[in-house]
């Protein structure tokens, strides 16, 4: 007998050497024997192979409308197989379970774990605001992707070379910008300076210095806010010494 089960946030199948009243010792096919708990345990099967199950699950998986799915999905507690029911038939597949619960273990934008292999669907405008953010997620990869590609083909996008600078000496490692130079420079196994140099971000090498030096002593700029110098309200003595 074989068995599909959840350890640390990953799913592993391998064949059950014993069992007990908590426990199961299962041997996986890399030959590694590992003592699972119970509530660990979601499937137990005689074929296909382990191996075999899974990739056939997660083909499944791959299959599944997720809003479909949510749409089927009771508004109370569920488990996986239960979902699988009703998602593909009364008679779902083994296969069918196993990619049932991959699907619903990776969308927890869509269902919140409940417990091993159970569930519940998140409501309406969790799920909106979900999907909300992750497509602006992936509006700004995109970006990301874009200006690395400007960047390998040897030129500067405006938006970085507005933040040239801090991007070489103070950068912000979730900013957008600071990311497609660490991308271009991965992709074309060149230092940041000397790919912004390539990309034609820097005029001169004076002008680099010498806007390094007000980025990093002056960040607020060079210009002064108006003073009006106080009055000399006092008459001051005048020294009778000779000064040189």
């Amino acid at each position: 007998m074989f068995a599909l089960f959840e350890e640390a946030g990953k799913f592993q199948a391998g064949r059950v050497l014993s069992e007990a009243e908590a426990s199961s010792q299962i041997e996986l096919e890399s030959g590694k024997r590992v003592k699972v708990k119970g509530a660990n345990v979601l499937l137990k099967f005689e074929k296909p192979s382990p191996s075999e199950l899974i990739r056939q699950a997660q083909a499944t998986a791959e299959g599944i409308e997720l809003e479909l799915a949510w749409e089927f999905a009771p508004e109370e507690e569920f488990g996986f197989a239960d979902l699988a029911r009703d998602y593909f038939s009364a008679n779902a597949t083994l296969e069918q379970q196993a990619g049932a619960l991959f699907r619903l273990f990776d969308a927890p934008h869509y269902f919140r774990r409940a417990g091993k292999g159970r569930f519940r669907k998140a409501p309406a405008e969790v799920v909106q605001q979900a999907l909300l953010a992750i497509e602006k997620k992936k509006q700004v990869q995109q970006q990301i992707t874009g200006w690395a590609t400007e960047l390998g083909a040897g030129t500067c996008p405006p938006a970085i070379r507005d933040q040239l600078y801090k991007i070489l000496f103070k950068p912000d490692k979730n900013a957008p910008e600071y990311k497609a130079v660490v991308e271009a420079s991965r992709a074309t196994h060149l230092p940041p300076l000397d790919l912004l140099q390539r990309a034609g971000a820097i005029d001169s090498p004076y002008q680099f210095h010498w806007k390094r030096f007000l980025f990093e002593n002056f960040p607020k700029g060079t210009a002064f806010a108006p003073m009006q110098a106080p009055a000399i309200a006092d008459e001051l003595p005048l020294a009778s010494v000779q000064a040189f």
